[in-house]
């Protein structure tokens, strides 16, 4: 874990009472030096602060274009006295030095998706998606890259594409999110969303690396792009440590037994209750279906007397609990957007007497609410 750092002040009429902060005129902008030692830069168009990019890293980010076998930094060959010396040298020299080196392909960081509601969005998308990691961004601007994909008339076509920042959450979304609703409770007749790993020839992930003297020759096209690349891979590593903060598996050993029960509020209304005899099994299965990916499941109950479609469900490990409300908070469940936190013991939520709750309901207790509701409906 990071050591713990006094906050860093975000108002610039206070960067000058903290004795951190320097102004640089050199960068034109304000410096920060951590009790850590480290060193942060601000940036006003994000009001943030970011790690100043040392030469170590530049060096890294080079070595992560250049063309295997080449030494771009080696002085040129002299043929003439490559062939004073050894005239056979000079004849596989020259061979080498006419050979096209084929560039390396890039590791895939990007998933296709199918199977779409057709009313989805990019920032309904990037909400999903990002709860397993984080989503890269385009050069020239803090866009998403997610593409959604239509066809010849301009309709979406149920299809799109996401890029993420590092590859690890690749297979990582395809575990949580393949052959699994989009949003839950909401069946489509083109079936499940289905998760892959994109294709390996889709063009953005061949883009072709920058030449490195190019990139060096301040002025050029070249460079610009080239310190584009630094900026947001700066702004992206920032964001991931962000992220990464709240990953579940950081989280130390708890003893408290609410840490591994997770409220879920907005999963069905008392209406639906009354008239689907169906619903609660239903809803639990659904549940059920989605946290056993995330973890073992204790038990799931559901208080039919809430208002607000409370179900709680109790995991056996509080990680487990955490990555729960890290992928059901703010997802829609049958048009109803889902509200996921860790219970804190104090709430009391309401259910029917003899209604346990559980995996799923027992046998007697469903002969029991189904004969209520066929005198409910003669009753009508």
């Amino acid at each position: 874990m990071a050591p713990t750092l006094e906050p860093f002040p975000t108002e610039t009429e206070d960067f000058a009472a903290d004795d951190r902060i320097s102004f640089s005129k050199t960068a034109d902008t304000h410096l920060l030096e951590a009790e850590d030692g480290t060193e942060r830069e601000w940036l006003a168009r994000v009001s943030k602060w970011i790690p100043v990019t040392s030469e170590e890293d530049v060096e890294k980010q080079q070595r992560a274009y250049m063309v295997e076998g080449v030494d771009e930094n080696a002085p040129a060959v002299d043929l003439r006295k490559r062939k004073a010396q050894d005239e056979e040298a000079e004849v596989a020299a020259t061979s080498i030095k006419k050979q096209k080196a084929e560039p390396k392909e890039r590791v895939n960081t990007a998933v296709y998706i199918t199977s779409l509601p057709d009313d989805v969005d990019v920032e309904e998308l990037h909400q999903v998606f990002s709860r397993y990691g984080v989503i890269a961004e385009s050069l020239d601007s803090d866009a998403p890259r997610i593409k959604l994909y239509t066809n010849e008339e301009g309709d979406f076509k149920g299809e799109a594409l996401i890029v993420y920042f590092r590859p690890e959450s690749v297979q990582l979304a395809i575990n949580m999110l393949d052959e699994s609703d989009f949003r839950l409770g909401q069946q489509l007749p083109t079936g499940p969303m289905r998760v892959h790993a994109a294709d390996a020839s889709f063009k953005s992930q061949k883009d072709q690396p920058l030449k490195t003297d190019e990139a060096k020759k301040k002025g050029t096209t070249a460079n610009r792009d080239r310190q584009k690349v630094i900026q947001k891979t700066q702004e992206m590593n920032n964001r991931l440590a962000d992220w990464d903060d709240d990953d579940p598996q950081a989280l130390p050993e708890t003893s408290s037994r609410w840490d591994k029960v997770v409220v879920l509020k907005s999963m069905f209304t008392l209406a639906e209750l009354s008239t689907d005899p169906h619903a609660i099994s239903d809803i639990i299965e659904d549940v059920r279906e989605e946290c056993e990916k995330l973890g073992q499941i204790a038990n799931i109950t559901l208080f039919d007397l809430e208002a607000e479609g409370v179900v709680t469900v109790r995991f056996t490990d509080a990680r487990a609990a955490q990555a729960c409300i890290r992928a059901f908070g703010g997802r829609w469940f049958d048009k109803r957007q889902i509200v996921a936190r860790t219970a804190d013991g104090s709430e009391r939520f309401r259910k029917s007497k003899g209604k346990k709750g559980g995996v799923k309901e027992g046998v007697e207790e469903e002969a029991e609410r189904l004969e209520a509701f066929s005198r409910s409906i003669e009753e009508d």
